[in-house]
């Protein structure tokens, strides 16, 4: 075959044939081929991971949980709002004693919160933009979802919320604020509704250092403009908390000690009825009377601690078409054992059916849902209490500041029922 392809070369190309002097190049050497790991190109992100705490029985812990996930984009009537802070409330254990065993699946904890705005869904970029602060109430205890957690998807038709207003309420205070403040301003709303308030009531209050008691004595004294002195039954060391808390209060304030009469804070009352004179008990439990008592009969008794010792005594101690409003019922409040939405004992449940054909005064037993498609159009008590709040007619006190990761402390104080303030956790970035 070479011999053939030779014997045919064509003269004329192989004249033209040229020798050149510069050499061939080299080699290019080719390094063996091997397979490397890279990073992956970034994906969109389609949810905001959420970091909840949750329980599962009433005697199981509480713990994180990692399982509910906000979908983006988000609705576009609602928000997500990353949360700072979140105030812990009783109905929290209630709704946790309620869960008697773990088939349930996880419950979450918590009804108020404040943060920040991550998210704007489409319908409300008029009204709120990202990085907003805010604060307000994620109450729903019948869904098993709760305001401690990293993230929440809030619906503003549904969920009350409001602008902080970062010159005039710190954080911390406004996880606080909402939930206690509108449950004090609706229970007076409605009694100044049915002819019971104006300024000249003469108000007993049961439960002076509790966070809806705190609130109740600042909206008589200084929304309100109730002249006479509150009557205001406390324990321990209540009444230098609250004199210390509001000062410009304080002189306006007869101070009962329930722990000095032994749980029978009826007895001073009455016998300040009987003598005329302001009575004190020692710690001996004898009898001190001092200075001169003129308001006779009460018209309101607002009770935020329970039991059965006033309301049985009430035909000596309230006036004629006066009013007796409980938030707890008969029983004094046990946040160890007491169950959300559980039914009232007979006698309280008899009371609110027959009680204006049976006594002189209105009982009423107050339960607040701030659910805002259940409250009239006409009640603006939502910016009505930012009002409040942002003007300083109202202050939120805070008794203590807890971790998230130290929930087990700060529910444990609060079964104590020793808080004369607000229980507030952090919640940690996620």
């Amino acid at each position: 075959m070479a011999k053939r392809i030779l014997d045919n070369k064509d003269p004329k190309l192989e004249a033209m044939a040229v020798d050149h002097e510069v050499p061939a190049p080299k080699e290019i050497t080719v390094e063996e081929s091997r397979l490397t790991r890279v990073a992956r190109p970034l994906r969109h992100v389609r949810h905001i991971p959420v970091k909840s705490l949750v329980f599962h029985s009433k005697d199981g812990p509480i713990t994180f949980s990692y399982e509910y996930k906000i979908k983006l984009p988000i609705n576009k009537n609602k928000l997500a709002v990353q949360v700072n802070y979140a105030g812990l409330n009783p109905i929290d254990m209630k709704i946790k004693n309620g869960y008697t065993k773990p088939i349930y699946g996880e419950a979450g904890i918590g009804r108020e919160y404040s943060g920040t705005i991550t998210h704007v869904g489409d319908n409300l970029t008029n009204g709120w933009n990202i990085g907003d602060e805010v604060y307000g109430i994620y109450y729903h205890p019948k869904l098993a979802v709760g305001a401690l957690q990293s993230s929440l998807l809030i619906d503003p038709r549904v969920d009350p919320i409001l602008m902080r207003p970062k010159h005039t309420l710190s954080p911390e205070k406004a996880a606080g604020s909402l939930f206690c403040l509108g449950t004090a301003f609706n229970l007076l709303a409605k009694l100044e509704e049915r002819g019971h308030l104006d300024t000249e009531s003469n108000v007993l209050i049961n439960g002076g250092t509790s966070s809806v008691g705190m609130f109740v004595i600042q909206l008589l004294k200084r929304y309100y403009k109730v002249s006479k002195n509150l009557l205001v039954v406390t324990s321990g060391n209540g009444s230098t908390v609250l004199s210390e808390a509001f000062p410009d209060i304080k002189d306006e304030i007869i101070f009962i000690n329930y722990l000095s009469c032994r749980g029978k804070s009826s007895k001073p009352l009455r016998n300040m009825l009987h003598s005329g004179k302001l009575v004190d008990y020692d710690d001996f439990n004898t009898l001190k009377e001092t200075e001169d008592y003129t308001q006779g009969k009460v018209d309101i008794v607002l009770d935020f601690v329970g039991g059965y010792d006033i309301l049985s005594h009430s035909g000596s101690l309230i006036h004629s078409k006066g009013a007796y409003v409980t938030t707890v019922g008969d029983y004094v409040g046990n946040y160890k054992k007491d169950v959300f939405d559980s039914w009232d004992n007979p006698s309280a449940n008899a009371r609110k059916m027959f009680g204006s054909m049976l006594w002189s005064y209105d009982y009423v037993h107050f339960h607040f849902d701030p659910n805002i498609k259940l409250i009239p159009k006409k009640n603006d008590w939502i910016h009505e209490c930012g009002e409040l709040l942002n003007e300083g007619v109202v202050d939120c006190i805070v008794d203590k500041v807890y971790s998230w990761k130290n929930l087990k402390e700060a529910f444990s104080y609060m079964a104590t029922q020793r808080a004369q303030g607000k229980i507030i956790v952090k919640v940690e970035g996620f």
